[in-house]
């Protein structure tokens, strides 16, 4: 702790003079989404809307593919070799601090999601009047034939088979089938009730505080809903049986997940969970990524006049939509599954050999190895979405097509490794991290002033005031020159200085 007077305060706080600071660990930048990798609509609207809300285009991609994906995942599914096959839903996971408009981007991109939502449920209602007039007679009827029973009408010396009760519980009307897909506030069980019904969901949500931090995620529960989403992930089949209600079996679901979550929320959820997440593989379904913030560049510009690749976008995801479900005669959901060609298959092998050598010793991939191990798999489901998308003329995926998939997947990689790197960062070094934060935040608020060491015990990150923490943060970042601990001649305070170049550095 340096004994300073006021004037050397104030040089210190005014110039980098004297200050040396080292990084806390090696900072990497994401590299530049390819967005010339996917199919010309949807690059086109992914570019006109990133540069209309000026969020990060990697969020903005996100937010269109997962649209794109469930658009698909309904009638296509892709056929890997002869023995390998899945659908094309897909799970993204968006790691942002809020503020990022990921809400305003979900609405841009989802609106043909929501109409065509608003749609079936007003094609459903002579459906539901119908099936309500057949129900009201059904149970009336019921009542007649409990009557015929009581009264001694009816002989039934011949077995239930002949029963009347048992052939009319036989002939009780089946509601009808309405279609929802959007499911992004829904508990694991609650869609997995709902999907009794529509065996198809999209579960996008900025605000997936919902689920990683609802309380189906207790200890207690959490193992079966994430093996529950593992499950969705491949297709099925669901299969649940509790005492609290009746069995579900669902043979085949489809299932996209587009998500959105704080750092800081799903770092707790990694902590209440104790590593089970992991551990079972529910992340190395997601495609990942952590932008970096585009607050504090976003300046005001009037909105366009139109916006013709957006426009273009939801034309496309309409009439995928528009073609129905389609189910066999055991109620099971039909699915076309898109072969590849010879030299798509050959571009897939060859993609999932280079991931798997990588996964090896000290390569890249071997910290994430959950996470490359889906990747061929989560390669073709892209290839799929593309080639359903761009209008599947031809039955196979084509190479191209497949050498697109695989490199925005080797973009989706790359991004787990650095996602991987945070993650793995001690908690002495994250502490310092939000301490080193909100010292900055603090900083710019007061013009640099009047930061004490009492100030940032009583108000500082409520993560920090248990003081052993706080001392480890505060000799941390002192160790590496980012901040000082000063004592001006003659006064019994003591103030917290940060060096100009982190200062800078959080600009």
């Amino acid at each position: 702790m340096a004994d300073l007077n006021p004037a050397a305060i104030d040089n210190f706080l005014m110039t980098g003079v004297g200050w040396n600071p080292q990084p806390l660990r090696r900072y990497e930048r994401a590299e530049e989404y390819p967005v010339h990798s996917l199919p010309a609509v949807i690059a086109d609207a992914v570019e006109e809307v990133a540069g209309y809300v000026k969020a990060p285009v990697a969020m903005v991609a996100a937010c269109a593919l997962s649209v794109v994906s469930a658009a698909v995942q309904t009638r296509f599914s892709v056929q890997r070799d002869a023995a390998l096959r899945g659908p094309a839903s897909l799970y993204f996971l968006t790691v942002a601090e809020s503020g990022e408009r990921k809400s305003t981007v979900d609405k841009l991109f989802m609106a043909p999601l929501h109409e065509w939502e608003a749609k079936q449920t007003r094609e459903a209602k002579e459906q539901k009047a119908q099936y309500d007039a057949a129900l009201e007679d059904w149970e009336q009827e019921g009542k007649a034939v409990d009557e015929r029973v009581r009264q001694g009408m009816h002989n039934n010396h011949l077995g239930t088979e002949f029963d009347p009760r048992v052939r009319h519980e036989l002939q009780k009307p089946q509601p009808p089938r309405i279609p929802r897909m959007l499911r992004g506030d829904d508990t694991p069980e609650a869609l997995a009730i709902a999907m009794q019904n529509y065996p198809v969901a999209a579960v996008i949500s900025a605000e997936s505080g919902v689920i990683f931090g609802s309380h189906s995620m207790g200890a207690d529960s959490v193992q079966r809903n994430l093996a529950q989403a593992n499950l969705m992930w491949d297709g099925g089949p669901l299969d649940q049986d509790r005492i609290t209600r009746e069995r579900i079996r669902i043979e085949d679901v489809r299932v996209t997940m587009g998500l959105q979550v704080q750092p800081a929320v799903l770092q707790n959820f990694l902590q209440r969970t104790g590593g089970l997440a992991r551990g079972i593989g529910y992340f190395a379904r997601f495609l990942f990524c952590q932008p970096e913030t585009t607050q504090g560049s976003r300046y005001y510009a009037p909105p366009p006049s139109d916006m013709p690749a957006l426009r273009a976008f939801h034309a496309r995801v309409t009439e995928l939509l528009d073609k129905p479900a389609q189910f066999d005669e055991f109620d099971r959901l039909v699915s076309f599954y898109y072969p590849l060609t010879p030299q798509a298959h050959e571009c897939w092998y060859r993609f999932h050999d280079e991931v798997e050598e990588q996964m090896g010793g000290d390569d890249i991939y071997s910290r994430i190895r959950d996470v490359a191990s889906k990747a061929a798999e989560n390669a073709a489901r892209l290839a799929c979405c593309f080639h359903a998308f761009e209008g599947g003329i031809d039955m196979a995926i084509s190479r191209e097509t497949m050498a697109n998939a695989c490199a925005v997947l080797r973009w989706y990689l790359d991004e787990a490794v650095r996602f991987g790197r945070v993650t793995d960062l001690t908690e002495e070094v994250r502490n310092a991290e939000m301490l080193e934060q909100w010292l900055v935040a603090q900083f710019r608020k007061d013009k640099g002033t009047d930061i004490t060491v009492n100030m940032v015990r009583q108000k500082g990150p409520n993560a920090l005031r248990v003081r052993q923490k706080l001392d480890a943060a505060v000799e941390l970042l002192e160790d590496h020159g980012r901040i000082r601990i000063v004592q001006p001649t003659g006064t019994k305070k003591r103030y917290v200085m940060v060096a100009p170049q982190v200062i800078a550095e959080w600009s």
